[in-house]
């Protein structure tokens, strides 16, 4: 069996209903994913801006490195549970997850 490309694989082997609520999973997880990061980007900046906390002195602070920071800024760094908590740490916060329904 030759398959021309993934996309070929994919409807071979599910249902276009089942298609359909793995890509509907994917944006819902895409979202939560930006939805977070965004939360730890405004909380970070808050911190730093409230504190007068240079870009720097803050890469120190959260033993890191400046482009993860960067990344942290832009909302688009790939945090871990143990990654947040520590900056939650750092910032004197308690993160919070809630779960809402769709």
């Amino acid at each position: 069996m030759k398959l021309k490309n993934f996309q070929d694989l994919v409807e071979k082997r599910f249902t276009k209903k089942e298609i359909a609520e793995i890509e509907r999973q994917a944006e819902l997880e895409a979202r939560a994913i930006r939805s977070l990061q965004k939360s730890v980007s405004i909380a970070v900046s808050d911190y730093m801006e409230k504190n007068k906390v240079g870009f720097n002195e803050m890469t120190k602070r959260l033993n890191s490195n400046p482009a993860q920071l960067i990344k942290i800024k832009r909302g688009t760094a790939n945090l871990t549970l143990a990654s947040v908590a520590h900056i939650a740490a750092l910032l004197g916060q308690e993160p919070s997850l809630i779960f809402k329904k769709k």
